[in-house]
């Protein structure tokens, strides 16, 4: 008796299971198929092969406009030539298709001189744009930064010259080669990390998540590592000691300023390295993932925090959307993966006022982000399948 009905359970389980794969299967085909189809052609207001994105203020009038960035066509095109390896074929042709295609907008956010240095938005064009008020002001450059740089290179596939160049421009500018950071706490402040910013005269800036993406980047192109790299690790270690990402999020990083992001940075850097001096937080990082996760009730949230789990090797239980409009009914476009916030270098108490003010705040929005978001999670879940399932 007991033996038929574990067979009867044994045979549920797995039939579950094999339908769960099905439908993922599915929703994985159906997800890439409607970012092809999104990837700008023409367009008066993004170049081809880019991804539409879009930009709102945070104060009075909330008004929702088109926003011509390289970021969110980088980190797309960056996370989905991670993912290659693990897509069944005809997906896998379809992101080198995609990926092969978005190389055609970087040009226009490269330095003009042809180096491997990327801005937010286009070289020459400003920034905000459709904010009268900010060239009102004559606030209308736009520096080279090293996060979207970097992203640049891992989306393209630049070749270890071009890497090189890049990193040994970030190691030029970096805090106390030719400034000192004032925008951190003083415990950090005498810690010689890379910084946000690439233009020698640019005040150093830290952030966390940037911080990650930047060694991410060089562990992952195999780069010499330097005493940068070092003191940008040991950062990192320390923000995670004190777990500044828990209590002081926005502080830490004026750019991806919730704790969900920043632990999805963290999780993506420590989930794929081997860093001797992280290792020690991966449990405690594990927990506060874990109770950021039941807290949490945004769909995008709950994707981010599961697949930070999941490569972290921890126990999850798993999302289930059984496709495309499901996913999308449940309002992922109002997910704010990226912000921009005024006196990001300037130092307290300056700077803790500016950072909350609504009218010097400007949240940005892609839906192609989100697809890519929640494919990332479908092929990690299938990647570590002994965390599909919580107890």
């Amino acid at each position: 008796m007991k033996c038929t009905i574990l067979i009867a359970v044994f045979i549920v389980f797995t039939g579950t299971h094999a339908l769960a794969q099905t439908n993922d299967s599915a929703l994985m085909a159906e997800l890439l198929s409607s970012i092809a189809k999104d990837q700008v052609t023409e367009s008066t207001n993004f170049y081809p092969g880019s991804f539409p994105s879009f930009r709102r203020c945070a104060g009075i009038p909330h008004n929702r406009v088109a926003d011509n960035n390289i970021f969110y066509t980088a980190i797309s095109l960056f996370t989905l030539r991670n993912l290659l390896p693990h897509l069944p074929k005809p997906e896998r042709r379809t992101a080198e298709q995609v990926i092969e295609k978005g190389q055609a907008a970087f040009p226009f956010y490269q330095d003009k001189q042809g180096l491997p240095y990327y801005q937010f938005w286009p070289r020459g064009k400003g920034i905000l744009p459709h904010s009268y008020m900010m060239h009102w002001f004559g606030m209308a450059s736009s520096g080279q930064d090293a996060d979207d740089a970097v992203m640049c290179l891992m989306a393209t596939g630049a070749n270890d010259s071009s890497c090189m160049v890049l990193k040994n421009r970030m190691q030029s500018v970096s805090n106390l080669s030719q400034r000192k950071i004032r925008s951190t706490y003083k415990r950090y402040r005498a810690i010689p990390a890379y910084s946000t910013w690439l233009g020698s005269g640019m005040q150093p800036d830290f952030d966390l998540g940037v911080h990650c993406n930047l060694l991410y980047f060089v562990l992952e192109k195999k780069l010499p590592l330097t005493l940068l790299d070092s003191a940008s690790i040991h950062l990192i270690a320390s923000m995670l000691a004190h777990r500044d990402y828990i209590h002081a999020p926005i502080y830490i990083s004026p750019y991806y300023c919730s704790r969900a992001i920043l632990m999805y940075h963290l999780a993506r850097l420590m989930g794929k390295f081997e860093i001797a001096e992280l290792k020690p937080f991966t449990v405690q990082l594990i927990n506060d993932i874990s109770d950021e996760l039941n807290k949490k009730h945004d769909p995008m949230d709950k994707i981010i925090l599961s697949t930070s789990l999941l490569r972290l090797g921890a126990a999850t239980a798993p999302l289930s959307f059984s496709n495309l409009a499901e996913f999308e009914n449940s309002r992922p476009d109002n997910f704010v993966f990226f912000q921009a916030r005024a006196a990001f270098s300037y130092p307290s108490p300056f700077k803790q006022i500016m950072l909350h003010w609504s009218y010097l705040r400007y949240n940005f929005f892609c839906p192609v982000w989100n697809k890519v978001l929640l494919l990332e999670y479908l092929v990690e879940k299938h990647r570590h399948p002994v965390t599909a399932t919580l107890p």
